[in-house]
């Protein structure tokens, strides 16, 4: 046997080694790169957009339900004159096999003003689905904060009819979230 044919076995062997021990990563666990957007509004009391609100978010990358490592990003903004504020963040996702079952990653996020806070999040289930096979995934979340003492309809409910509702309803609350873009 040639040494160009023996290498190429001790190669073949070793790779194979590396794939069966999760030191190569498998075409599942080939990672998701995630552009993260959350859009977050504010109202007031009255309804009205604010102006100038502090608003602090917070994301945290889950692999099943264990915070990954050090992977914890905190922004702080301000709500523009829409009374909006907009906080992206990326991660690249996986779908881990090393335990012999796939363990998806995810990432959730929360976002808070003085009085309300909510949360938004997002898997490697998801990404995979908007990648589309490319590995990159662009996801965008809107989140909608309402400052204590003002009442609206629950937008997370389509079936919700908000035009006889009143405070003391079940489909009211402070603040709502994960609604469509």
């Amino acid at each position: 046997m040639s040494k160009n044919a023996m290498l190429g076995i001790i190669i073949l062997i070793c790779s194979l080694s590396m794939i069966s021990s999760g030191c190569l990563a498998s075409d599942d666990e080939k990672p998701i790169h995630v552009t993260a957007i959350i859009e977050v509004q504010v109202f007031d009391e009255n309804g009205k957009p604010v102006s100038g609100e502090p608003v602090h978010f917070k994301s945290v990358k889950y692999i099943g339900i264990s915070p990954y490592g050090d992977s914890v990003t905190e922004l702080d903004d301000w709500t523009d004159p829409t009374g909006k504020a907009e906080f992206t963040v990326g991660y690249d996702l996986i779908k881990d096999n090393s335990r012999g079952y796939a363990v998806p990653e995810s990432v959730g996020t929360v976002v808070s003003i003085n009085g309300a806070t909510d949360a938004v999040g997002f898997g490697y289930v998801e990404a995979e689905s908007q990648a589309g096979g490319t590995g990159v995934a662009v996801i965008s979340k809107k989140v909608v904060l309402v400052k204590p003492g003002y009442k609206m309809s629950n937008y997370n409910d389509p079936n919700a009819d908000s035009s006889n509702k009143d405070s003391s309803d079940s489909d009211y609350a402070d603040s709502y979230y994960n609604l469509a873009p």
